[in-house]
Order: C-alpha cells, then sequence, then structure tokens
C-alpha cells in the first residue's frame, strides 16, 4: 500500500493481507453477536460492557500496558507511518486474541479448531512436496505462494559438497521457517485429535496383537486416513529443513514421552488398550518418515547440521542482536515497527539485504519498546503460563502437552523474529496464546 524511498523494503512498507479483511469482518460479527443481537436494551448494552471489563484477568491489563507502551514508543520513531501501522497491527492481533478466547473457540470448541488448523496443514503439506521435488514454486500465486527456483538469488536454499543448490520449501508462505512453524501447529493438532481428545471416550479397541495386517484391519478407516495425513505433515515439515524449529519438536516429542512415563495419572490415560495402540501407530509413523527421509536426503540433512561461526544466518542473527543491544537503556526504544528504519540510519552503507529486523522477538520489542515494553511483555506471558497452570494443574495429557509447545514456540522466539512481523507468524502466536487461555478458562474439549 505504501513504502517510502524508491527502494522498497518489506519491513519498512505498508501492506494488507486478505485476512486483515477477513478479521475485520469477524470482528464485526462477534461485535453484533455479543452487544448487539442479544441485548436491545442500552441499560443490557453498558451491564454486558463493563461485566465484560470487570472480568479482565491480570495478564489481559499487562497487554494493555504493552499496547499503551507501545504507542507512546512511536514518539521515538523516525518513521511514524510504519510505527503506526505497526501498532494497529498490534491492536488488530491483540483483538484477535480476544475474540478467540471469548467467542471464537467457545463457539466452535477445540477438536473443531485443531481440525481446521490440521486441514489447512494438510494443504500446505502437499504444496511443500510438489516445491521440493520439482525444486520450484508450483503456480499457486494467488493464494500467495512466493515465485522460487534455482536461478532466483535471494531465495532460502543451501549447496550440497557437489555444488548443487537445494531449495526450501515455503507452501504458500513468505519463508520456510513461517511454514514449519504452521506445520509445527498443526502437527500438535493431529496429536489432539488422534490421541488426546479420544482418552476420555469410547472408540473401537484394537487389536491386541501388533502385526502389520492386524493393526491395518482394526483401525477405524479415519484414523488410517488421519495417520496417511500425519505421515504426509511431517514429511512436508522435514522438507523445510528448519534446524531450529525441526530440533524443537523433536526435543518436544520426547519431552512427552518422558512425561507421560513418568507421571501417573498420564500413564492411567494411556494405559488403556486404545491408548497405547495409538501412542505406537504414532511412533511408527514418525519413524518410518524420519528414517525414510534420512535415507533419501542424507547428505541434506548433514550440510544442514554443519553449523559454523561463518555461516550467514548466524553472522546475521549475532549483528542483530549486537545492535539491537546499542540502543542501551531507554524507557520507550526506538519506536514500534522503527528497528529497520533505525538500523537504517545508523549503518547506511550495508547491503540492502540486510536491513531486517532483529532475529529475536524478545530483542526486537526491548530495541524499539524499551525498558517497559519489554517488561510488560514478558510479564504478560508469564502470567498466562502461571494462570494456565494454576487453573488446569495440567491434570489432562493435552495441557501439558499444548504447554510444552506453547513454551516451544517461546523458544523459537530466540531465533527469529516472525511471530511479531510476519502475517502468518503473528496467527501462529496470537493464535497460540488464545487457545492457552481458553483452555485455562474450559475444560471442554
Amino acid at each position: 500500500m505504501w513504502y517510502e524511498g524508491w527502494r522498497f523494503n518489506e519491513w519498512t512498507s505498508v501492506s494488507i493481507y486478505f485476512t486483515d479483511v477477513l478479521f475485520f469482518i469477524l470482528f464485526l460479527f462477534w461485535l453484533y453477536n455479543s452487544f448487539l443481537s442479544t441485548t436491545p436494551k442500552v441499560k443490557s448494552k453498558k451491564l454486558k460492557i463493563k461485566s465484560a471489563i470487570q472480568n479482565f484477568k491480570v495478564y489481559e491489563y499487562f497487554l494493555i500496558i504493552f499496547l499503551a507502551v507501545s504507542a507512546i514508543s512511536i514518539t521515538n520513531s523516525t518513521n511514524p507511518i510504519v510505527s503506526w501501522f505497526q501498532w494497529l497491527k498490534l491492536l488488530e492481533f491483540s483483538v484477535f486474541y480476544w475474540y478467540l478466547v471469548n467467542y471464537a473457540l467457545k463457539k466452535f470448541g477445540l477438536y473443531n479448531s485443531f481440525l481446521a488448523i490440521f486441514v489447512g496443514g494438510i494443504f500446505q503439506s502437499v504444496i511443500a512436496i510438489i516445491q521440493f521435488f520439482k525444486q520450484s514454486s508450483t503456480g499457486l500465486r494467488f493464494l500467495g505462494e512466493s515465485i522460487i527456483n534455482s536461478d532466483l538469488s535471494g531465495i532460502a536454499s543451501f549447496y550440497l559438497p557437489t555444488g548443487e543448490k537445494v531449495i526450501r520449501v515455503y507452501g504458500t508462505t513468505p519463508h520456510p521457517n513461517v511454514l514449519a512453524v504452521y506445520l509445527f501447529l498443526a502437527l500438535f493438532s493431529f496429536y489432539f485429535i488422534y490421541l488426546y481428545s479420544r482418552l476420555h471416550s469410547e472408540h473401537q479397541p484394537l487389536a491386541d496383537s501388533w502385526d502389520v495386517k492386524s493393526r491395518w484391519d482394526h483401525v477405524p478407516l479415519r484414523d488410517k486416513v488421519t495417520l496417511v495425513f500425519y505421515g504426509v505433515l511431517l514429511l512436508a515439515f522435514l522438507t523445510t529443513f528448519s534446524r531450529t524449529i525441526i530440533f524443537v519438536w523433536f526435543a518436544s516429542f520426547c519431552l512427552r514421552v518422558i512425561i507421560i512415563r513418568l507421571r501417573r495419572n498420564y500413564r492411567l490415560s494411556f494405559g488403556t488398550k486404545d491408548g497405547r495402540k495409538r501412542i505406537k501407530a504414532i511412533l511408527l509413523v514418525s519413524f518410518c518418515v524420519l528414517v525414510i527421509f534420512s535415507s533419501f536426503y542424507f547428505n541434506e540433512i548433514k550440510v544442514r547440521l554443519t553449523i559454523s561461526g561463518e555461516d550467514q544466518a548466524i553472522e546475521l542473527r549475532t549483528f542483530y542482536a549486537k545492535e539491537s543491544l546499542k540502543i542501551g537503556f531507554n524507557l520507550f526504544g526506538v519506536g514500534i515497527g522503527n528497528f529497520v528504519g533505525w538500523l537504517a540510519e545508523n549503518k547506511s552503507n550495508l547491503p540492502n539485504y540486510t536491513y531486517q529486523p532483529v532475529h529475536n522477538i524478545y530483542l526486537l520489542v526491548y530495541s524499539e519498546t524499551g525498558v517497559l515494553g519489554i517488561l510488560s511483555f514478558v510479564v504478560f506471558l508469564i502470567y498466562i503460563i502461571k494462570d494456565f497452570i494454576l487453573k488446569t494443574n495440567l491434570q489432562r495429557p493435552y495441557q501439558l502437552s499444548f504447554l510444552v509447545f506453547f513454551c516451544s514456540l517461546l523458544f523459537i522466539g530466540f531465533f527469529d523474529h516472525l511471530f511479531l512481523t510476519i502475517q502468518q507468524g503473528s496467527l501462529v502466536l496470537w493464535g497460540s496464546l488464545g487457545i492457552l487461555t481458553f483452555i485455562s478458562n474450559s475444560d471442554i474439549i
């Protein structure tokens, strides 16, 4: 929609996504259904609004403080247009968070919500796998697919020792790391649909023996299909070659297994015949996909696992971190959304591709909104997690599992900025925040 100067930089521009328009429409429905359609009298409307404000939690007040500090930080910005736009984006996703907690998840439920995410993950996975084998885009530009092929520069890729260029997959997202984060959420959605949501309900039991024929013959058809789609999802996730995110998925996967073994009430939940079979099915499919992928793409994996201090990704992350700390002790930072503009002013002789946000959401918040901004943001996250633990007491396995997933996102935030600067990344973060808060306030699947 707008950018300053003659050279385009996505981090110092104003862009509108179709999902922004969709959010606006959904928020109007929420407003109408919550305050207009069911409360025709003005007095009732006022009472309902007053009740909503009185029910605010501690962490929601810290979110409002973060919004206020971010607005004040704009006074330090050298590019107020971009800063105001980024503040409006922050406000938009804050409202999206409240929309999920107070309306959408109540209306559609956790199961249906995770099912929608899982289906979206399958769609992205099919596109990603085609991109990987073609080593180019599939022609779905109208859905947001980036134009990628081996001849273009600036594409996320790496080189094999033979000199062959390997392009990482994008799906219809702007970067492989963004796709990996979404598929990470879709993988948890599968675990919820296939495993956690079934522990407290009756299902057709699986065969006692664990040979291939009896396993396949006795699993309900929808479970067979779901397992196949899980394999496709996991394969696409691996083709992103996102080192940090894949490592975090593997670590969180192992952590869940260990906790289930150690905690007695979880062992009882998974100790049923159906529970054991489902766990074995997940482990079997995961093992097969990992082994097959590693066998065919061992050299690619080896290259991605080789990390040196001269790796450009490492060098740039270190550079951005050092630059962000040069701001020093500042109450309101350089202005929300203005780190790249500030960097361009202070380091005007760098290559154009280096002008990016700091690859750490905490340093990014600190540099742009200062000490008050990072304090309110971190306290907001801490209180949400604390409230979740205290209210749920982590009695059900899916509660602990989602907490592990959410903390994994926060860990990934130390190595990337996508949760605050990219539309799809923000959807994952604020959507996960909404789900976490909803689970705190409800035990309905």
